[in-house]
């Protein structure tokens, strides 16, 4: 077929399709860039205002924190004046306030401590002469300057042996100008902190010191004009704290303003190209419509010949296409209608029809019926074998849906194979979600039981070979007409029920199910000495549980009957546990719904034991430790006298009670927590700072002494407790009242 007609078109339109884009593109990029545009200029006096805001929090924090320290911190204003031997315990002091900003403010650095007595400074733990110190010159011009506050930028190390980094510092003299407090805030935390504000590639953000240095850039020396990263400065704040200077803006943004500049230019370019786009759309469209209209016309003439007397000529192109679709959709489905019958159901149901016996056939209507879905006759000897897959929940949990679907056709084509191979037919059908039915056809001669046994284990073989999951074959009599086919099933269901005893991934036959012992005496003498173990917790439950499961094991129980023995057993659980109180009795109830769930997934004996194992042997846990914690319990109360009591014994702890009541400490612990409801240590907080509380409040008597008389020996301990549960200091707390 001639493909020029589509070509011509698909050239006719392309070209207006990439103009109405580009024209559409064009006024999108214009709009959006001027949206932007002024969106960026309030993002960036917004993004400034943050910075600066940052920058002078932070500062501010750090600065009102320091000099709240030098104030009132007694261990630092100790460390001044500290002399000989007190030297090392004032340093020990001074150390943990250090730690304790470093710890609240993570942009410091470092903090070292001059004092000017002995010319001293401290600094990580260790106390220098100032002229070994490596920042001895920036000391002496402190020292020479005590006015001065925030250092701009600078280069600093601790040690002589580390490399210099930037930091911006805080210089804090002493009271009575004792010595200085320098405060070294890490220049490069502070500007990770800031580029966590903002986006580096589209934005940035310069940073100017009050000497005019860029403290963003490691290059720039102090004093020297500092310039942008790049672009062009959108906002500018100066902070009247620091008087440092923000300044923000859009990476490229002087590219972006000359691409701005050529608004008018491209919009004059896109209405030429709107123009350009209808004349050529108008030429293209006269010169293509008439072999268009010579093809319709042709349609219409052959048309008018098929149905004389119809007459489209008032009809545009498209009204006549949409009425030739539509007679060929009512054609499809007048096709349709014929196959609407699916015969693989119809297959399926008649399998069922056969083997269950729902439905009389007379011999013709048997012998159509095979003849319409191509089976062989049923004139010889058959036999009904029954397909199970095992561990189906597992099975059904490993695949999708339709993984299943298809590995299930999977099992029923390699069992059609493997009859195939040996000369014999085979009909199967899945009737159940689990299990596949299967008809197999024997010959008359003395060959036919050795040939099952063949086509048996050949599928077997395979599906080990080639599938993740195993089968159980239950294979019927022989027979030779429709009601031995139905006994046949039934022999074949009844074998497979001993799959719990005889074990999975074989092939059970009606000659090899055995007979069953069920000695039900013996069952119930074995139940009762089990159950009334489990109820005295006696260990000997496990013994008897062994026993009643080598019983089961002995009398080869099929499945239905191992489900009425543990059925007998619960009997006499309820039996039972209905004499005990509630709460054995909603421990029974729970356990009771675990076994019965996994009850629904059990495929052979030992999985049957293993579920009622673990849950019997949790139930007997649960019912040792109840009684245990019954037993417990009034030693917890005699203990909550005791702490109530003896609150005020600084020796008062886990494991003095321990001791006095004979119990491990873990587990009293445990138990304080389940049976008071609060831990040990806050029960006993609580009691000393009520009595301390009420002390302060009836008595003038000193805040050491009654830390000592409510049972701390330490008052540092006792003045962090009383915060942590008052929310004030002890002195506080008595001003207050």
């Amino acid at each position: 077929m001639n493909n020029n007609w589509f070509r011509r078109l698909l050239l006719s339109y392309l070209p207006v399709f990439f103009i109405v884009t580009t024209i559409l593109f064009i006024i999108f990029f214009q709009l959006f860039n001027e949206q932007n545009r002024k969106e960026a200029l309030k993002a960036n006096e917004f993004l400034a205002s943050q910075v600066m805001q940052y920058l002078d929090n932070s500062l501010r924090s750090i600065d009102f924190k320091v000099l709240r320290e030098i104030l009132t911190n007694p261990d630092l204003k100790n460390y001044y004046t500290a002399a000989g031997s007190n030297d090392v315990y004032a340093g020990i002091q001074v150390l943990d306030v250090i730690d304790e900003l470093k710890i609240n403010f993570p942009l410091i650095d470092s903090i070292y401590l001059v004092r000017y007595k002995d010319d001293i400074v401290f600094s990580n733990g260790k106390a220098v002469p100032i002229e070994e110190f490596p920042d001895a010159s920036f000391i002496e011009e402190s020292r020479s300057n005590p006015t001065r506050k925030w250092v701009d930028f600078r280069n600093f190390k601790a040690l002589p042996s580390q490399s210099a980094q930037q930091v911006v510092t805080l210089v804090r003299g002493m009271e009575g100008g004792t010595g200085l407090v320098v405060v070294n805030v890490d220049l490069q935390t502070l500007r990770k902190s800031i580029m966590q504000m903002y986006d580096p590639e589209y934005t940035f953000v310069n940073v100017i010191s009050s000497s005019g240095g860029n403290l963003w850039d490691e290059q720039t020396p102090q004093g020297a004009g500092a310039k942008p990263a790049s672009g062009e400065v959108f906002s500018t704040f100066t902070s009247s704290y620091s008087g440092w200077k923000v300044e923000t803006g859009i990476n490229n943004g002087k590219v972006v303003k000359f691409a701005l500049q050529f608004y008018n230019i491209w919009f004059a370019f896109a209405i030429a190209v709107v123009l350009i786009g209808v004349i050529w759309v108008i030429y293209v469209t006269r010169r293509n419509y008439k072999p268009i209209q010579q093809i319709v016309t042709l349609i219409q003439t052959v048309a008018s010949q098929k149905q004389p007397g119809t007459s489209s000529a008032k009809e545009n192109e498209f009204r006549f296409i949409q009425n030739t679709l539509e007679r060929m959709i009512d054609q499809t489905k007048q096709y349709q209608e014929k196959y609407e019958e699916n015969l693989i159901l119809q297959k399926k149901y008649f399998f069922q029809e056969l083997l269950e016996g729902t439905r009389r056939f007379t011999g013709s209507e048997l012998q159509a019926e095979m003849a319409k879905f191509k089976l062989p006759e049923l004139d010889s000897r058959w036999m009904v074998m029954v397909v199970e897959i095992d561990r189906y929940p597992q099975f059904a949990a490993d695949y999708h849906q339709h993984d299943q679907t298809l590995l299930k056709f999977v099992l029923s084509t390699v069992l059609q194979e493997s009859a195939q191979q040996e000369g014999a037919d085979v009909w199967a059908e899945w009737i159940s979600e689990r299990r596949l039915h299967a008809i197999l056809w024997l010959s008359e001669t003395a060959l036919s039981e050795q040939i099952e046994r063949k086509v048996l284990s050949g599928y077997l073989e395979k599906v080990g070979q080639y599938l993740n999951f195993t089968v159980t074959i239950g294979t019927g009599g022989v027979a030779s007409d429709l009601r031995g086919l139905r006994a046949s099933l039934k022999d074949a269901s009844h074998a497979l029920g001993y799959k719990a005893v005889l074990g999975m991934n074989r092939v059970i036959s009606r000659g090899e199910v055995p007979d069953s012992k069920n000695d039900v005496y013996e069952f119930l003498k074995t139940i009762s000495l089990f159950v009334q173990a489990m109820r005295l917790s006696d260990e000997t439950w496990e013994k008897h549980f062994e026993r009643l499961f080598d019983q089961i094991s002995a009398s080869v129980l099929s499945r239905q009957e191992m489900m009425n023995t543990v059925q007998l057993l619960f009997q006499h659980y309820n039996r039972e546990f209905a004499e005990l109180p509630r709460e054995y009795q909603d421990l029974w109830s729970a356990s009771f719904d675990r076994l019965l769930r996994g009850l629904e997934e059990w495929e052979v004996l030992d999985d049957l034991r293993l579920l009622c194992w673990e849950t019997f042997r949790e139930l007997a846990e649960q019912m040792q430790a109840m009684r245990c914690s019954k037993k417990h319990r009034t030693h917890i109360l005699e203990i909550r006298k005791y702490v109530e009591e003896n609150y005020n014994n600084p020796e008062l702890s886990l494991n003095y009670l321990s001791d006095l009541f004979d119990i491990n400490p873990k587990y009293l612990s445990k138990l304080f927590k389940d049976e008071v409801g609060e831990k040990f240590v806050d029960l006993l907080i609580s009691h000393r700072i009520e009595r301390a509380k009420q002390l302060m409040l009836e008595t003038d008597r000193a805040i050491q002494e009654i830390s000592e008389e409510v049972g701390y020996t330490n008052y540092n301990s006792f003045n962090r407790a009383f915060k942590n549960v008052v929310g004030v200091a002890p002195s506080d707390y008595r001003k207050a009242i």
